[in-house]
């Protein structure tokens, strides 16, 4: 094979072929030069200037293809030299064509196919060693070793020292594909243990808090239908609040049961978060107050709404988010807020969504409400930090506390942008 993989790798910001085409002709000018300065000695004597220069040239050519066909070259380069020698001349005609031919043989052993540089290998110890053996038999052996030693410092050693080079970047090569498995190898096991963890929180959600949940449900269920026997028999109104409680109790059970469903095929499944699959959605915020109306009813709170009808389209991540920290936000108002009017507005601008929560912090009298399940309502302010943490995933703002602008009201607060950061 002419051509390596790595042909086009660039070396010093230029492409190989670039780099070889610069090289020749950095060659050319500076075997003209010796011609130049070493007078008719380097030119070979009474040979013309263009027998002389015309082995140069030929030799410069190939050096334009060293990388992308080491073969042609090198072979092209032999040939070259092998007629200069056969011509005969001395050693001065051959000095500069030899310096180009040394950098053709390291091109090809660095460059070329496998089984190339295996025959320069030991191509170029045989003619070292069988040039040295010859001028021993034929001359004097002090000139063989001498011109063995030649030899071998014009074949042999452009050769290895390109082998060298080349067994340091395959090990380079190799070591980096062995970093690479290792690193896929590394995600695979993070995938593997982060699935094996959400398999176990989905049983653990499912043993302890789903099971409950069904508990509740079932049990609401079997007292509201107790109560709607003992009604009809002992013909008592219909609008019992111990009944309506029960109801929101059941409704509410129901739904989180569901939710706590949906999250646990989630975590058993590979799917990622941005599955559209049963997720809350903005167009849903109206439901969700109207969900909380009797509940807000009962603890004397009166819900007002400034919600658009039509939202424009966003990220699964975002309506998500906007959605539970409503969720939450009218969550808290239940469990802490004073009786009094709640007012629920959301905005959405060019670049964000706006939602804001108010509600009274206590009773026009100064006196706080009582409610006979206060110790179980309080809450430590996991709520609160849960909205901020999902402002701040992906990109928002929360903020919750007394309004400045309204005293004995409660404030919650969160800018969320339409467009998620990737």
């Amino acid at each position: 094979m002419w051509f390596r993989p790595f042909t086009n790798t660039p070396v010093r910001g230029l492409p190989l072929p670039l780099r070889d085409l610069r090289l020749a002709v950095g060659f050319l000018a500076g075997c003209l030069i010796l011609y130049v300065l070493g007078g008719p000695r380097v030119m070979g004597g009474n040979l013309p200037a263009w027998q002389a220069v015309l082995p140069v040239l030929v030799l410069c050519g190939a050096t334009a293809f060293r990388s992308t066909m080491p073969l042609a070259a090198v072979a092209v380069g032999t040939l070259t030299v092998g007629v200069q020698i056969a011509a005969g001349g001395g050693l001065g005609p051959l000095l500069v064509p030899l310096l180009v031919y040394t950098d053709l043989l390291y091109a090809a052993a660095l460059y070329g196919a496998p089984w190339l540089c295996q025959v320069l290998q030991f191509g170029t110890i045989a003619a070292t060693l069988a040039t040295t053996v010859v001028l021993v038999l034929i001359r004097d052996r002090s000139e063989g070793v001498t011109v063995g030693v030649l030899v071998a410092l014009v074949l042999v050693s452009p050769v290895w020292t390109a082998v060298l080079i080349r067994n340091h970047k395959e090990r380079a090569d190799a070591e980096r594909q062995r970093a690479a498995q290792i690193d896929r190898l590394a995600e695979l096991d993070r995938k593997t243990v982060l699935q094996t963890e959400r398999t176990r929180m989905a049983r653990e959600l499912h043993d302890l808090v789903a099971n409950h949940l069904s508990a509740i449900a079932i049990h609401s269920s079997a007292v509201l239908s107790l109560t709607e026997a003992q009604r009809e028999k002992d013909g008592t109104a219909a609008d019992d609040p111990v009944r309506e409680a029960l109801s929101v109790i059941r409704e509410n059970s129901v739904q989180g049961l569901a939710e706590m469903r949906r999250m646990v095929v989630l975590l058993r499944s590979d799917r990622g978060e941005a599955d559209d699959w049963d997720r809350p959605q903005l167009n849903a915020l109206a439901a969700l107050v109207e969900q909380a109306r009797p509940a807000a009813d009962a603890a004397a709170l009166t819900l007002h709404t400034d919600i658009p009808e039509t939202f424009p389209e966003v990220s699964s991540v975002i309506e998500v988010t906007a959605y539970r920290i409503v969720q939450e936000a009218l969550t808290n108002v239940l469990k802490h807020a004073s009786a009094g009017q709640v007012r629920i507005h959301c905005e959405t601008g060019p670049e964000q969504l706006t939602i804001s929560v108010d509600s009274p912090l206590a009773r026009p009298d100064g006196r706080a409400r009582q409610r006979p399940v206060a110790r179980l309502t309080t809450g430590a302010g996991a709520g609160l930090a849960g909205m901020s943490e999902r402002a701040a995933l992906v990109g928002g703002t929360f903020d919750a506390g007394p309004d400045a602008g309204a005293p004995g009201r409660w404030r919650v607060r969160a800018v969320l942008p339409l467009a998620q950061d990737p």
